[in-house]
């Protein structure tokens, strides 16, 4: 029995330290002990007056490792309740004995000194005596302690550490006195070893250790006695000395015969502890070094192979944490975190000093893989997951768990999270590596850590893509021991754990291949240059930022390392893959070729340096339109290269990203390294983008004005964007542009014939380089058409190779920068998921390699893929294969939808899905850059031209259809190809049923119409060629069609107020627009039965009548059945028919004029943001041919309208004001936007529209609101237009029918005219002071709202008139008076775009400038105590940070309120 006082003995359980919990685990990890529930009677000798009971249940303990011995610097920890092995005698000397002190009874921190200064002095003596090595501890359980388990970890509360250390320094003196050196040379200094939870948090506690090493070279010869101290009288000997000596587990003193025995035996002893020196330390096996690389780089030179790696690690010791820098160097994708404490005090803490993690729950992994990938920003920014809650966070659901609650409560989240990781389309397999860090021992197999690596294990199908690094020898033995039991799997040879933390960080380190950079520069202000943190870096995850510095000290430029990097890199980019930054390093470097400058690279340069000394904003768009190809994009990244030093350049890496947030990145970019007011670099921004895309651009111009608000700093976006026609594009456009073809100069064609000469001379067959020698041939269709047939002269179209390339081909035909990812093409070649030295795929494709590249993708993850080394020559491909091997593009595009495995979720199947779609149904539009409008896809319009191609298109759609059975676009074209192609109206209807069923929205509502409206057309046009009557068959089928037709058609229309556009769609309206074809549709039904109803020979008999009775009829004025006819069978059946439908008949009219209306306020009040002039030309076309044909039928010709009046002589009155009317509609005058209309100069036209209204408003007996508004507004053009008018009416009278309209409709109208009437009569000037001014700018802001706030996507309103210098009426300037000054200016609309349409003096000479003031970034102006708001046409009109600043501005009055033009900041 080891040698403790009867105090000690008598130890009962802290009340602070729970209990060791009870949990079942496997036998490999049990150590049972059973007592079942007795009562103890084992009593203190010195407590016999207090009678203890205490139960002791079944326990079963999880061991813990000793912290290794004679370490001090090693970190580690115990967990609380977890045992250490029991307590041992001397053995071989070396390895060391222990002893175990609970000091749980000590009452205060003075008592537990005292019990230190006590027993740890018997121990040391006792160990350098018996020679052997020894530790002893304070805070584990001794075996007389009650309650505890022997060796049980408790652990001890220390206040001052410094006080155990002094107290052991000076005990050593005390108690060994003439032996203190030698005995100072054996004890080694107290060690506190942390004491944490099960679920580990930390318990303020510790174990302190002391260790002793009597070493032969120290104690030989020697025997050592201590002087035992008085416990009363702590400073006075109780005897000579004593001499103790370790027996058994033991530390006991020794009698005076004993003594003479051991003195005696002393060089036998002395000689036992030398020989157990003298053995040789194990060598390690492996180099671990070595290993830790390979296992990193899978066999390579640095860690470019993974594309991502998963970091799972626990709990880290303070002194760990400098050792692991590494952990910021790597492309970390997550990091699954097991310390709650690590956002404080760990590695996330540490982590986040220097980059950024957005932190996470397992839970948050739970949903649809796409919305996780943005919300979470995944693969751009590393994700540290907490996996066991957060101490830091006060909540409950976030408290650490102990193991047994984890499984229970966490490990499911975890489980699915993993699984998540582990999904192909997340992450591609064996692209990845699984690092499991164990910074401290895993201690039990029930540990979470364990149950992690089991779910990674299943996931992945074994451990060949997971690896482990343990900080020692011992967590790794156990580890290891752990999963074998779990997985029958020796873990060993995925393993480092004969490596320090010091030495796997540098091994790490070395890897990266950019270690040696220092820093990377931005420009600054007067040629100075700022550091870019890695941190910053880390906030711009959607740009790739160009520094100053860019690809410097990454190399030693003189090793043929960089030799043969630079070789390769040239040959990748002159082979078809896109331009590197380094393509340029390189034409830079000591006696490098240039790098070919097209002959637009100096005009693009000029166009953007001319924007630092006249940008008007504080974000300017220029465009380069290119065809796809050409070198576009290399051209615009040439010139951001050359401009490094001048601006902060940067390029889009994703278009998709939320442009919101794209804003924010390029901000932070304007701003790193600068202070609020300092001034900032521009930024100059590349965008690439295909013509669908420019909206989206626009998008993130607007964001970026709003964000960066500042006078003193501004980005330049240039918009690099593909198109088909880039010329014209060029010309039409309103932005400041520059264009480059595919039609080379000669000097161009010169340069890449120099630039072949040049490749020769380094690089084997640089002829094989396809994209470089397309353009050298300046795109010769002859030269890709003979490449392209010697190439595939003996293709076997069977083989998967030659599958995979014409789909590749067919693809990258069809849709510019499509590809499909490696890990697909894997699949479908069937090359086996090797880790190490498997079959490439491009190797695969032999003999085609030369015409295909890889290369990385960086959208919805980093991936790699393949495609054709030029859009050119991939269509070169298809056409061969279609002459020559009889493969033609209907056949592929089925053997392609036939696989199962393209549909497969895997990483890319989103992105190739996508590009088939599009193949198969985006049109071409010559308002995006095509060349013509089609009426299907280029590949649908080539596969009908060729044989048999509608019913091969028939095909094609079904079986898309079919494969892609929840998407409605398929099922949509295909009912366009029934009726526009094949006139199968039935088929056609069913398929567009079915689109609208899988989704109801105005698109595919209205193609169900169109269905229907071209049944009609067709029946129609069959009948005209007949040249015969209609017949009452005929006549129900007509109208059957087109009520089908027109219920459609309205359904279209409430729809298109509440859905978004997607992302295919058969109608040529893109995202940001505003459905407006079921008012187009209802119109074209309408004025289609009209003609119908005309035409019917049933109306003959009416004779010189007949008109009058068929407009009666169809404006609802006389039943059908009072329409005078021939009494015949024919005519019966007519009357039959027309009487079922008139209910929808007598209406009609009313309904396509309220289309009419809405069309008409649409293009009014409103305009389309980045406005497609072409396409809304052409609607608006399409609806004056239709109004005109209206006007004709509706409205009466004064002859007729005299006619009616001598026959009706007692209706004249009432003829008169319908008079009135006809002729207001017949000029499309009798709507609030229709007046509007006549603001451009019509005077003549505006006085008898007055008149008119005037001549309503003074005889009906009943007026509308909407009369009075509108014979108000019509006076009051007629005022501005035409003052002398003799119908011009005063101002007082325009103000009295003002207030009359008021007081009908109160301040709860539900429409905005009457309010903007008020806004611009009552606002504010010399002889108007109204204090209603800012409840009417509220109203019309509230109903515009109601009214408009669907169409506000996608269009701005437009002011009418502006506010001008005089005073009265004459103070309304309209905007069509403005617009006079610029007639002759072709770009009119791009000056008031860019807000430049206020520098000129003409502009400024007639519109007053008014003052205000930013508050709460709201815009007011004030007049005297009135303070009326504004609404900034520009998003970037306002400085951000809501600052309460002094402004001036221009104001315009539009149908939702009053809008502020070229803000200007009055500065102090």
């Amino acid at each position: 029995m080891q040698h403790q006082d009867q105090e000690e003995s008598a130890c009962s359980q802290d009340q602070n330290i729970p209990p060791l919990e009870h949990h079942s685990f496997s036998q490999s990890e049990e150590t049972s002990q059973q007592s079942g529930n007795t009562e103890n009677d084992t009593r203190n000798k010195k407590c016999k007056d207090k009678r203890e009971t205490v139960d002791t249940q079944e326990k079963t303990s999880h061991s813990c490792f000793f912290h290794p011995f004679d370490q001090q610097s090693v970190p580690h920890c115990y967990i609380q309740n977890y045992v250490l092995t029991p307590e041992t005698g001397p053995g071989n000397l070396i390895d060391p004995v222990h002893e175990y002190k609970s000091a749980t009874r000590a009452k205060d921190f003075n008592e537990m000194k005292k019990k230190i200064n006590k027993e740890l002095f018997r121990f040391a003596a006792g160990c350098m005596n018996t020679r052997t090595n020894g530790t002893i501890h304070f805070g584990i359980a001794d075996s007389k302690c009650t309650g505890y388990m022997h060796g049980e970890i408790i652990g001890v509360f220390i206040e001052k550490k410094d006080e155990i250390i002094d107290l052991v320094n000076n005990g050593i003196k005390k108690h060994f006195e003439n032996n203190a050196d030698v005995a100072k040379l054996c004890i080694r200094q107290p060690r506190f070893v942390d004491v944490i939870s099960a679920n580990s948090t930390s318990t303020n506690k510790c174990v302190i250790e002391v260790d002793v090493v009597p070493s032969h070279s120290i104690v030989q010869g020697k025997l050592f006695h201590i002087k035992t101290l008085d416990e009363k009288k702590e400073q006075k000997k109780s005897h000579e000395g004593q001499f103790f000596i370790r027996d058994g587990a033991s530390t006991t003193a020794i009698s005076t015969k004993d003594l003479a025995a051991m003195t005696s035996n002393l060089p036998s002893i002395d000689a036992r502890r030398c020989e157990a020196e003298r053995k040789p330390e194990m060598k390690r096996k492996s180099n671990h070094g070595i290993k830790l690389k390979n296992q990193l780089t899978c066999g390579g030179k640095n860690l470019g192979y993974y594309d991502y790696y998963i970091i799972v690690t626990n709990k880290a010791h303070p002194e760990q944490l400098q050792h692991l820098q590494f952990m910021t160097m790597m492309k970390t994708f997550c990091v699954l975190d097991f310390d709650p404490d690590s956002a404080v005090s760990g590695c996330c803490s540490n982590y986040r000093k220097v980059r950024i993690a957005n932190l996470h729950k397992p839970s948050q992994f739970n949903g649809d893989a796409e919305h996780l990938m943005k919300s979470l920003n995944l693969y751009k920014q590393t994700s540290w997951i907490f996996c066991n809650g957060r101490e830091d966070l006060d909540v409950e659901f976030e408290k650490p768990l102990t193991p047994k609650e984890w499984l229970i409560k966490r490990a499911g989240e975890v489980q699915e999270m993993i699984s998540f990781f582990c999904n192909p389309e997340t992450l591609q397999r064996g692209k990845f590596l699984v690092i499991f860090l164990l910074l401290s021992p895993v201690e039990a197999m029930i540990d979470p850590i364990i149950h992690t690596f089991m779910s990674f294990y299943t996931n992945l199908g074994g451990a060949q893509n997971i690896m482990s690094i343990c900080t020692s020898e011992n967590i790794f033995q156990k580890w290891k021991d752990f999963i074998q039991a779990k997985s029958d799997n020796d873990i060993s040879g995925q393993s480092i754990y004969e490596l320090e933390l010091s030495e796997i960080n540098g091994t790490v380190l070395s890897l990266e291949q950019n270690s040696h950079m220092i820093n990377r520069l931005l420009p600054s202000v007067d040629g100075s240059s700022v550091i870019l943190k890695k941190m910053d870096e880390d906030l711009m995850p959607a740009l790739d930022i160009l520094c100053q510095n860019q690809c410097e000290n990454v190399f030693d430029e003189d090793s043929k390392e960089f030799e043969d990097f630079k070789i390769t890199t040239e040959a990748e980019f002159y082979r078809g893959e896109k331009v590197k930054w380094w393509n340029f390093y390189f034409s830079e470097i000591f006696q490098a070729k240039p790098f070919i400058k097209r002959d637009k690279y100096g005009k693009l340069k000029g166009m953007i340096r001319a924007q630092i000394k006249s940008h008007s904003s504080t974000c300017v768009l220029l465009n380069l339109f290119h065809h796809p190809g050409c070198g576009g994009t290399t051209l615009a990244m040439h010139v951001l290269w050359s401009l490094r030093n001048e601006f902060r350049c940067a390029v889009l890496k994703d278009n998709t990203v939320c442009k919101e947030e794209v804003a924010h990145e390029v901000t932070h970019l304007l701003r790193c390294g600068k202070s609020e007011q300092s001034f900032k670099t521009p930024v100059l921004l590349l965008v690439e983008s295909s013509e669908e895309e420019v909206e989206s651009t626009h998008e993130l111009q607007r964001n970026l004005r709003k964000n960066i608000g500042e006078i003193d700093a501004f980005a330049i976006i240039l918009n690099c964007i593909r198109s088909n026609n880039p010329k014209d594009r060029f010309k039409n456009t309103s932005t400041e542009s520059e264009f480059i073809t595919t039609e080379f100069t000669l000097k161009e064609q010169d340069a890449f014939k120099t630039k072949l000469e040049e490749l020769q001379e380094i690089h084997q067959k640089p002829e094989n380089f396809y994209s470089f020698m397309i353009m050298k041939h300046n795109f010769s269709q002859d030269y890709v058409k003979n490449v392209a047939s010697n190439i595939l002269k003996d293709i076997v179209i069977e083989s998967r190779q030659s599958q995979l390339l014409a789909i590749l081909a067919l693809l990258n035909s069809y849709v510019s920068e499509s590809a499909i990812s490696i890990p697909l093409c894997e699949d479908f070649l069937g090359i086996k998921n090797a880790l190490w030295g498997r079959e490439s795929v491009l190797e695969k494709m032999e003999p085609y390699k030369c015409l295909l590249i890889e290369f990385t993708v960086e959208e919805y993850g980093v991936y790699k893929a393949m495609r054709f080394v030029h859009q050119s020559m991939a269509l070169g491909c298809v056409k061969i294969l279609e002459e020559e091997h009889k493969c033609t593009r209907s056949d592929i595009v089925l053997n392609m939808l036939h696989y199962d495995l393209f549909f497969k979720r895997c990483i890319g199947q989103d992105l190739l899905v996508r590009d088939m779609k599009s193949m198969l149904i985006t049109r071409q539009r010559r308002t995006e850059g095509d060349e013509k409008d089609t009426l299907f896809s280029p590949l649908i319009e080539d596969i009908i031209t060729g044989h048999d191609g509608l019913a091969k298109i028939q095909n094609i759609f079904t079986a898309a259809s079919s494969r892609l059975d929840k998407d409605f676009v398929i099922p949509q074209a295909l009912a366009r190809h029934f009726y526009l192609n094949e006139k199968n109206f039935d088929q056609a209807k069913y398929w567009a049923n079915a689109a609208r069923v899988i989704k109801e929205n105005s698109y595919t509502v209205d193609t169900v119409g169109q269905v229907s409206r071209s049944e009609l057309r067709h029946k129609l046009d069959s009948k005209r060629l007949e040249n015969k009557p209609v017949t009452p068959e005929e006549l129900q089928q007509y109208l059957e069609l087109a009520e089908s037709a027109r219920k459609a058609f309205k359904r279209a229309q409430l729809l298109a107020k509440t859905d978004d556009a997607p992302e295919f769609q058969e109608e040529p309206y893109r995202k940001g627009s505003y459905n407006i074809s079921g008012y187009m549709g209802e119109i074209d039904i309408a004025m289609t039965v009209f003609d119908i109803i005309k035409k019917l020979p049933f109306f003959d008999s009416c004779g010189f009548m007949k008109n009058h009775y068929i407009h009666s009829f169809l404006r609802g004025k006389i039943p059908i059945s009072h329409v005078p006819t021939t009494d015949n069978e024919t005519n019966h059946k007519f009357l039959s028919i027309l009487k079922e439908y008139e209910p929808n008949l007598a209406f009609m009219k009313a309904q396509v004029k309220d289309a009419f209306d809405f069309l008409e306020m649409y293009f009014t009040y409103m305009k389309e943001k980045g406005a497609d002039k072409e396409r809304e030309l052409k609607n608006r076309k399409r609806i004056f041919e239709h109004y005109h044909v209206y006007v004709s039928l509706f409205c009466s010709t004064p002859e007729e309208v005299q006619k009616e009046k001598k026959q009706n002589p007692k209706l004249s009155l009432n003829l008169e004001i319908e008079e009135c009317r006809m002729f207001l509609e017949g000029k499309k005058a009798d709507s609030f936007p229709g007046l509007l209309q006549y603001l451009e100069d019509k005077a003549e036209t505006v006085q008898k529209i007055a008149e008119k209204y005037s001549f309503i408003y003074q005889k009906a007996v009943t007026k509308t609101t909407k009369d009075k508004t509108n014979h108000l507004l019509s006076h009051i053009i007629l005022k501005l237009l035409k003052p002398k008018s003799p119908l011009a009416k005063k101002e007082k009278e325009l103000f009295d029918l003002l207030n009359e309209i008021l007081q009908d409709v109160g301040t709860q109208h539900q429409h905005p005219e009457p309010y903007y009437l008020a806004l611009l009569l009552h606002w504010p000037g010399r002889k108007v002071t109204s204090t209603a001014i800012a409840t009417y700018v509220e109203n019309i802001r509230k109903c515009s709202r109601m009214q408009f706030s669907h169409m506000y996507r996608a269009r701005a309103t437009i002011p009418h008139f502006f506010l001008g210098k005089y005073d009265g009426l004459n103070k309304l300037v309209p905007k069509a008076a403005l617009d006079k000054h610029f007639k002759n200016v072709r770009e009119r609309n791009v000056l008031w775009q860019k807000g430049e349409i206020f520098t000129f003096q003409e502009i400024t000479n007639e519109l007053l400038r008014v003052s205000g003031t930013i508050e709460q970034g709201d815009l007011y102006t004030k007049y005297g105590a009135l303070k009326i708001p504004v609404r900034p046409v520009y998003i970037g009109g306002l400085r951000g940070g809501c600052s309460t600043e002094r402004v001036s501005f221009y104001i315009g009055f539009a149908i939702d309120g009053p809008l502020a033009y070229d803000i200007k900041y009055e500065e102090s």
